[in-house]
């Protein structure tokens, strides 16, 4: 992927697209503003893949297409709580796939009270980023100049709960294979911690949706942590892609038995592999964050 942040830098698939990417940002931006009103809209990543498909048997039958993941920071007065989800999908069903967005959706006031943290995370993009949108042209922005360092330790902090929680449900999770809807609960809030650990030690973000395909695919796409860490598998198989959408109205209202014993262990093998990989990172990352903290001291 290809981030015009420095919160990650990835390799694009022919990257010599810069005017077709223009061409994509403004087809992708006239359908948002006909659902939601915006003041200002950044694009701080895309990755640009192509595919080629070719008929076998009629061999020169072939088709080419492109598709788009396209990173965007949506700022504006009352936009809904849900609007990232849905803008998304919008833009996914328009283009039949071929177009899919991260959408960070905010207004200038959640901007303006949020954490040191969070306006580090806001000024990478606001000041790295594409302005691909603004109205009015002399927009103010929230004052984010001249920020206090960042409270490493709360980060340190976060991050390590995060952790421990992750550890702890996966280790619970292996007692209630008998009950498959209980393990497949635990196992999805077991990603939904590793990644807001990731998103926290590396780029300083809390997201405001828990989706996990979301959050996976914002930790790829920020935090510059190999691909192989991910378990891609998980959102491409259909026995996988139910259980991780298992929620706390599935347990108020749904059979134990919903799933399988097989298909939980199966899961529950995937997401400890995923475990294991990101506690080392997140290790090493806590502890380039300890050694930050005590620059700032001395």
């Amino acid at each position: 992927m290809k981030v015009l942040t420095n919160i990650g830098i990835y390799p694009a698939d022919k990257v010599e697209v810069q005017q077709t990417v223009q061409q994509v940002l403004n087809d992708v931006l006239q359908i948002l503003l006909k659902h939601v009103n915006l003041q200002a809209v950044y694009c701080f990543g895309f990755e640009s893949t192509f595919h080629s498909v070719q008929n076998m048997i009629i061999g020169e039958n072939h088709q080419n297409h492109r598709q788009w993941q396209i990173n965007l920071l949506l700022i504006g007065e009352n936009i809904p709580f849900n609007s990232s989800a849905n803008l998304a999908d919008i833009i996914y069903q328009e283009y039949k796939g071929e177009i899919s967005l991260i959408l960070l959706c905010f207004s200038p006031k959640e901007i303006a009270k949020s954490k040191i943290e969070h306006k580090h995370f806001f000024i990478k993009i606001i000041r790295s980023g594409w302005l691909i949108y603004e109205e009015p042209p002399e927009l103010a922005f929230p004052d984010l100049d001249n920020l206090p360092d960042l409270h490493y330790n709360s980060i340190i902090s976060y991050t390590r709960n995060r952790l421990s929680i992750a550890e702890g449900l996966l280790e619970n999770a292996g007692l209630f294979f008998d009950l498959p809807l209980v393990t497949a609960y635990m196992l999805r809030n077991t990603i939904e911690q590793l990644c807001l650990g990731i998103l926290y030690a590396f780029i300083h973000y809390h997201p405001n949706q828990f989706n996990v395909q979301y959050l996976v695919q914002l930790c790829k796409s920020c935090c510059g942590l190999p691909a192989p860490v991910f378990p891609d598998s998980l959102f491409q198989e259909k026995e996988f892609i139910g259980l991780l959408k298992t929620s706390v109205s599935d347990l108020r209202f749904r059979s134990t038995d919903r799933f399988s014993k097989k298909e939980v262990q199966l899961l529950y093998q995937n997401v400890l592999a995923f475990k294991e990989e990101v506690a080392t990172i997140l290790q090493e990352r806590i502890s380039e964050l300890n050694s930050k903290a005590h620059e700032n001291k001395s």
